[in-house]
């Protein structure tokens, strides 16, 4: 079969001008509520959430937040979702391997990453409590550049990967380390967008719902008062 090299270096162009798109938002909070999994102690003291927050958040107005300049990040939790159940256990590693790294990457910008308690370290505990993975469906590529179908059929892409529409919701629970007084919590959950940001991998948008959670925490912890500003990248 003889392949049309105007069309292949179309399609190529098509598809690289896709990816540089890919660097806008890859997940979205969605519309509707969102329930407890159980993970968190008390979700009667939840509030619904402004714009770039958790979808019900808390946060202790009488804590002082300056004192605290470390975080202890405790190990991700998977946390009852049905989805979840489902999953292979090398998948479930890879999930909370991945929030844990997020978690950990984010705070450090701002916060002393500790190993035990201590009077000026916050404990962040979080919960992986859905996850969903992208479909693999070959047509859903055509739905945004018809032309990678072509590329797909040549190179085996579109046998084993697809645009990026999972979701994920998760809980995170900051207390004081020492005496365990709850400060902050949030629940919230993120789908992906049809883009072809995830098109190699089926867990991209879990993994990227986990990036946006764990930056958010990191902002919203020091615009009340604990860490510090990032050093300005050189």
């Amino acid at each position: 079969m003889r392949i049309d090299r105007s069309v292949l270096a179309s399609s190529a162009l098509l598809l690289g001008a896709a990816l540089l798109l890919a660097g806008c938002a890859a997940t979205r909070q969605p519309r509707g509520e969102v329930k407890g999994s159980g993970f968190l102690h008390d979700y009667s003291i939840l509030e619904a959430g402004g714009d770039d927050q958790a979808k019900l958040r808390y946060v202790d107005s009488t804590a002082n937040f300056s004192r605290y300049q470390a975080v202890l990040v405790d190990s991700v939790a998977l946390w009852s979702g049905p989805g979840l159940a489902k999953l292979k256990p090398e998948e479930k590693r890879a999930l909370v391997d991945h929030a844990y790294t997020a978690l950990v990457t984010a705070l450090a910008k701002s916060f002393r990453i500790a190993t035990v308690p201590g009077h000026d370290t916050l404990r962040i505990r979080a919960a992986i409590t859905e996850a969903t993975s992208a479909a693999v469906a070959p047509d859903l590529v055509a739905t945004v550049i018809p032309q990678v179908r072509l590329i797909g059929s040549l190179t085996g892409l579109a046998a084993d990967s697809a645009l990026t529409v999972g979701e994920a919701s998760g809980e995170i629970e900051v207390t004081d380390s020492v005496t365990s007084r709850l400060v902050a919590a949030g629940v919230d959950r993120r789908v992906g967008q049809r883009s072809v940001r995830g098109v190699f991998s089926q867990w991209d948008d879990v993994e990227e719902a986990w990036n946006v959670w764990a930056e958010q925490l990191r902002m919203r912890l020091v615009e009340a008062g604990a860490g510090h500003a990032p050093a300005p990248e050189k």
